[in-house]
């Protein structure tokens, strides 16, 4: 900075010329090189627009708008490219919403490189609509869901007819909510059938063992005490009760 007093130039301050030759050295005779410290970068994050329910406005993998199919999930759970499905889908919802199940069906027309982009366009959907969000597309399907489990999920997508988008919707959400074997159930009813198994084994074991022990008691009392029977047998050649006449 160049040095002023009483608005004329300090004749002791460096001029511009070695001013600048201060801030930005050169090599050195001697072979020392002095390096300027460079200069600060910053990095400016990319800038996300929002909707007012928080889904980024930006698009997914094949220019999916993540934006307008929430909205309309929003309207009636049914996100169609095509408007003659909206009308099965909506008896889809309407069915799983009787049996208390939160459902939102989208449909794409678009085929997806790889079949993980439709989970992930579901997982992406269902952090900010809710519910149980089920992605078709004409080569696969996607899902996310906070009441289903992975398992059921990834089961359930066997044998879709996705030629026809309704009807793909209703079996898979048919394959998903259909009553299931509750093997937390069928675990409590094993153990205590083993448990009271286990109680009868031994209430007649110990039965037995004490049918045995008063048979061993019974059979000692008997024995107890008793004297041989007396030899009654008469002398060889005479009869019983007979003596000798003298």
């Amino acid at each position: 900075m160049i040095a002023k007093r009483g608005g004329h130039r300090d004749p002791c301050a460096p001029s511009r010329f070695e001013e600048a030759e201060t801030m930005n050295p050169g090599p050195v005779t001697d072979g020392t090189q002095i390096l300027a410290a460079p200069a600060p970068t910053v990095l400016a994050a990319p800038a996300s627009a929002y909707d007012s329910q928080g889904v980024t406005a930006t698009t997914a993998p094949g220019g999916v708008d993540l934006t307008a199919i929430a909205a309309d999930l929003r309207d009636d759970h049914v996100y169609s490219e095509d408007p003659a499905q909206i009308g099965a889908l909506r008896q889809v919802v309407a069915h799983a919403q009787a049996d208390g199940h939160d459902i939102n069906l989208v449909v794409l027309k678009q085929q997806m490189p790889t079949f993980t982009m439709y989970r992930d366009i579901a997982t992406e959907l269902q952090q900010h609509v809710g519910g149980t969000v089920l992605v078709f597309g004409p080569n696969s399907v996607g899902s996310a869901s906070p009441e289903f489990s992975r398992v059921n999920l990834e089961d359930a997508t066997d044998n879709l007819t996705l030629s026809n988008p309704p009807q793909a919707a209703q079996q898979m959400v048919d394959a998903i909510t259909k009553p299931g074997v509750d093997w937390t159930l069928v675990t409590i009813v094993l153990i205590a059938v083993v448990t009271i198994g286990a109680i009868v084994g031994r209430v007649r074991s110990l039965r037995r063992r004490d049918r045995g022990a008063q048979t061993s008691a019974a059979d000692f009392s008997h024995g107890v005490g008793e004297e041989p029977a007396a030899d009654v047998t008469s002398p060889s050649g005479a009869a019983p009760g007979s003596g000798n006449d003298s």
